[in-house]
């Protein structure tokens, strides 16, 4: 199921798309563009839908900020006026029913899902657009830090990365007073790849250092770094 994050003000006199998009997708819903990106940044999502009819406002400001923030992350834009300077990947005007949104919707997922870039490395699979996981059978979908966390592994299987290496590449610090938010990280890694976490197979801890992606049986092709750097850069 796609998650829709939708950005609106609610009241009294007016009704909520939520409603009707919670028919067919998850629905986060937050009330202005910086709750949005906090929650792009912390959760993730498929399509940001910019409600700015509800808000009073053209909101072409608003949808630049969103836009500059989400990333490759489709941005809808409901927009009370016919001129617009919005970056908006679909802009729609009003009068339109919610089925129009729905439909506006399931095109950009769908064309979202044939751009997508999907690496396998051994029995795992990540689709980076997207950020889901396949493994055992279960697709999960990620955060971003826990996604590019999972691409750098996935980019050196078999290879040591330490703990300085995975900090500068995923969280841009070289500060290693505290990593206990790599541990948690890699503590979730665990209870999605590995049939034991407690005992794990695949993502091994070398002491004093840090991990490594072990793959025994399985052969591998490499991963190109020019997707991974690309990725990190628009983190």
């Amino acid at each position: 199921m796609a998650t829709i994050l939708l950005v609106e003000k609610t009241g009294a006199q007016r009704t909520s798309f939520a409603d009707a998009l919670q028919k067919r997708y998850a629905v986060m819903t937050v009330s202005s563009g910086k709750q949005a990106l906090t929650l792009v940044h912390e959760k993730g999502c498929h399509i940001v839908v910019l409600d700015a009819i509800s808000m009073r406002t053209p909101g072409d400001r608003i949808a630049r900020q969103l836009k500059d923030g989400i990333g490759t992350i489709p941005l809808i834009h409901l927009h009370p006026e016919h001129k617009a300077t919005s970056p908006a990947d679909a802009l729609l005007y009003q009068p339109f029913t919610s089925r129009k949104l729905v439909n506006t919707i399931e095109r950009l997922l769908t064309a979202k899902r044939g751009s997508d870039e999907v690496i396998s490395v051994g029995p795992f699979t990540i689709n980076m657009e997207r950020r889901l996981l396949i493994a055992n059978g279960q697709e999960t979908s990620l955060t971003p830090k826990l996604a590019l966390l999972i691409e750098m592994f996935f980019a050196h299987p078999g290879e040591t990365l330490d703990r300085k290496f995975l900090m500068e590449q995923v969280w841009h610090t070289d500060y290693l007073g505290d990593t206990r938010t790599l541990d948690v990280h890699i503590r979730w890694i665990r209870r999605l790849i590995e049939a034991n976490p407690g005992d794990p197979q695949f993502l091994k801890t070398v002491r004093g250092v840090g991990y490594r992606l072990d793959l025994p049986g399985y052969v591998t092709a490499p991963v190109a770094l020019e997707s991974v750097e690309a990725t990190l850069q628009n983190a």
